[in-house]
């Protein structure tokens, strides 16, 4: 079973490829490193989003407020029976 130790001493162990096969000798995904930015640019993005939609929502609901005849207009209408 491979444990972390192992595959470590694994990926640093220097030998012949030619007697030993061809060893891992880098990154074993793309990007390696980024994570940390990647991460920092997403919850910016997200922030922003929120902020932007919440204005957005705070503005139409001020002209809807600005709109509305009043907190009494429904005692004005009469039923059509």
């Amino acid at each position: 079973m491979a444990t972390l130790t192992s595959w470590v001493e694994h990926l640093t162990t220097d030998v012949d490829s030619a007697t030993e096969g061809m060893q891992v000798a880098g990154e074993i995904y793309p990007m390696v490193g980024t994570e940390g930015w990647l991460l920092l640019i997403g919850v910016v993005v997200w922030l922003a989003w929120h902020v932007a939609t919440g204005n957005s929502e705070a503005e139409e609901h001020k002209k809807l407020a600005r709109k509305a005849p009043g907190a009494n207009a429904h005692k004005n209408i009469e039923p059509q029976w």
